[in-house]
């Protein structure tokens, strides 16, 4: 916030400095803040707002306003510069307390409704000051030529009043907590600084205070005592752009000071995070972003209170670092939230590979980024940046944007679903498509999986949702089903003495569930008699069910081999004679048949005849 700061001694304007008025106010002003809001013995209701009831008013009572708290300031600046020590006594700071409170409501008298809220401290406290220079210059109606409160009772259209030969507006206020008010209109603090400018090629009127804008751009705010800008060579004064070259360098120092701080912290704590597990590493990530936020926020309070920069430089300066405060505070919340979850999720009670960890991690992160945006939106809004008629005017640029936002949205939905739907957790193992793999994380973007040859593997959520997924860790029990082959040789004892062990075996077998399993004779194969072996495994896990289907292989090979047979190999038999031809008789006896059939006209092509049908069909 711009303070009023304290007035230096400048050799090339000691002839402003006899001037007591801008003296005074740019010199106590350094002192504004240090001290508590002390009622001013001048006025019988220090709490009372500024009358505004009337364009009159309006008018006069900026000008007493701010008149007497000059005069409590002249005062203070006069007893300060008796004083040895460089900070301000007790007594100073009582007197620029009771100035405040004068300065306060002569500004406002000025309508800061359209001022982002941010900078109406700053804009209010210049446009005070420049307003004030105006007034000093300009040719004012005597007060009974100005609208009063009985003229705006009597004219209900009065809505506005503008001062004779200016563009200075007084309008009443429709609307608002200000509502029935009469004040500088918006417009009018909008162009305070053009009107300003222009003023500058009038005379000061007699009884005035000269440069009282002019030292209030040039002196230090309330960190730094105007005694020690007086050791500084006379150069330092030089005005550019409204600051002088201290305030320049002092703006340009306090900036590096912020990126040396926030470069080296985050080198530091990056280092430093990087051997950390959670959630003490969510946790210490927490620390750059705090550290900026820190060192932003003193950067901005320096500036305006120390060095105190003034006008378009401060309003832009302000814009752009706390532009960059909300969005790191928006960052900071964000982390918080990632931060709280991990905390959650280190609990004994809950198992960090668990769906219900995913499910905290991922609620956490969502409610995070929801305030984090919430809070951006609402900080660039108080610096003056109004996103809503930034996106409106987008027009096609917008709708481009949401469609391109349409897939991240799938996917973000699409996780919540496998989140709450459960088909899978993390760690266990599953099929999808024609890959397999152990589930590793479910995200809001994405799902990652460790494939069996080691590869990391990413899918959106939004097209793994939609493939068929096998979940083979949730199986209770494993299927066992196998063929084999006997030769051909085999007899049927043996085969019937081989099926009853074989049923024996896992009727027997420990780690095979006692009902669904069987052991059949299916099919004479191409080169093999076939056996089927049915059963299931009393276990979830492969790498259990592995091991039982090889002890159950190796006591099928001692019963086949107990039986006196063997398995078959793929073979072919080739089988060599000399061909005899055709039976010639019974060739001409087909043939004297089909003649026969041919003469009484009882071919059976393409179907028999009725007759036929009824001749070689049963008879009950």
């Amino acid at each position: 916030m711009i303070k009023l700061g304290y007035l230096t001694t400048l050799r090339k304007r000691r002839y402003i400095l006899h001037n007591a008025l801008s003296i005074i106010l740019l010199g106590v002003t350094l002192f504004l803040l240090q001290t508590s809001v002390i009622a001013s013995p001048l006025t019988k209701t220090p709490l009372a707002p500024p009358n505004t009831s009337s364009p009159q008013t309006t008018l006069k009572s900026f000008i007493e306003n701010i008149e007497e708290s000059y005069k409590l300031l002249q005062v203070a600046y006069e007893e300060y510069l008796q004083e040895t020590s460089p900070l301000p006594s007790n007594s100073v700071r009582k007197q620029v307390g009771k100035a405040r409170i004068l300065f306060n409501r002569a500004k406002r008298c000025l309508d800061l409704s359209e001022v982002p809220p941010n900078l109406k401290e700053d804009i209010g406290m210049e446009g005070s000051l420049m307003l004030k220079d105006i007034f000093d210059r300009l040719e004012l109606p005597p007060y009974e030529k100005i609208p009063d409160r009985k003229r705006v009772a009597a004219n209900k259209d009065l809505r506005k009043w503008t001062i004779p030969n200016t563009e200075i507006d007084i309008v009443k206020i429709e609307e608002g907590k200000n509502a029935g008010e009469f004040l500088f209109s918006a417009g009018t603090v909008a162009r305070l600084r053009e009107f300003y400018e222009k003023a500058q090629k009038l005379p000061y009127k007699p009884n005035t205070n000269p440069g009282f804008y002019e030292f209030y751009i040039s002196t230090p705010g309330r960190l730094i005592p105007i005694k020690w800008l007086r050791n500084l060579p006379s150069w330092f004064q030089t005005v550019y752009w409204n600051q002088t070259l201290w305030q320049w360098i002092g703006l340009v120092l306090s900036l590096f000071l912020v990126l040396f701080i926030c470069y080296h912290n985050l080198r530091w704590n990056w280092r430093r995070i990087a051997t950390l597990e959670p959630p003490q590493r969510t946790w210490e990530t927490l620390l750059p972003s705090l550290m900026a936020i820190a060192s932003l926020s003193g950067a901005i309070y320096l500036i305006n209170e120390g060095i105190n920069i003034t006008g378009d430089v401060l309003v832009v300066t302000l814009i752009i670092l706390k532009t960059i405060l909300w969005i790191l505070i928006a960052l900071t919340i964000f982390l918080l939230g990632n931060a709280l979850s991990e905390s959650i999720i280190a609990s004994p009670r809950i198992n960090r590979k668990s769906i219900d960890a995913s499910i905290i991690r991922t609620v956490t992160r969502l409610l995070g980024l929801t305030i984090s945006i919430a809070v951006m939106i609402f900080g660039i809004e108080q610096v003056g940046i109004s996103l809503i008629p930034i996106l409106a005017g987008l027009g096609f640029g917008g709708l481009a944007l949401a469609l391109a936002a349409r897939p991240t949205l799938e996917n973000i939905i699409a996780g919540l679903i496998l989140l709450i739907d459960r088909p899978i957790s993390v760690g266990e193992y599953c099929c999808f498509g024609d890959k397999e793999g152990t589930i590793q994380q479910i995200g809001l973007r994405s799902t990652r999986i460790l494939a069996l040859n080691g590869d990391l593997i990413s899918i959106p959520n939004s097209q793994f949702s939609e493939l068929e997924l096998t979940n083979r860790s949730r199986r209770t029990s494993i299927l066992f089903r196998q063929i084999i082959g006997l030769r051909y040789e085999t007899t049927s004892e043996q085969l019937r003495f081989v099926l009853a062990k074989l049923r024996e075996m896992l009727l027997a077998h420990p780690k095979l569930l006692e009902k669904g399993g069987r052991v059949r004779f299916v099919k004479y194969g191409d080169y093999s008699k076939d056996v089927e072996l049915f059963a299931y495994a009393k276990t979830g896990n492969l790498s259990e069910f592995l091991g039982i289907q090889e002890d159950i292989l190796l006591r099928v090979q001692d019963i086949v081999e107990a039986a006196g047979t063997d398995f078959a190999f793929p073979s072919q038999t080739t089988y060599l004679t000399k061909d005899s031809g055709l039976d010639q008789q019974l060739s001409k006896a087909v043939e004297a048949e089909f003649d026969t059939w041919r003469e009484k006209d009882i071919f059976p092509f393409p179907e028999f005849s009725s007759e036929q049908s009824k001749q070689y069909s049963k008879n009950d």
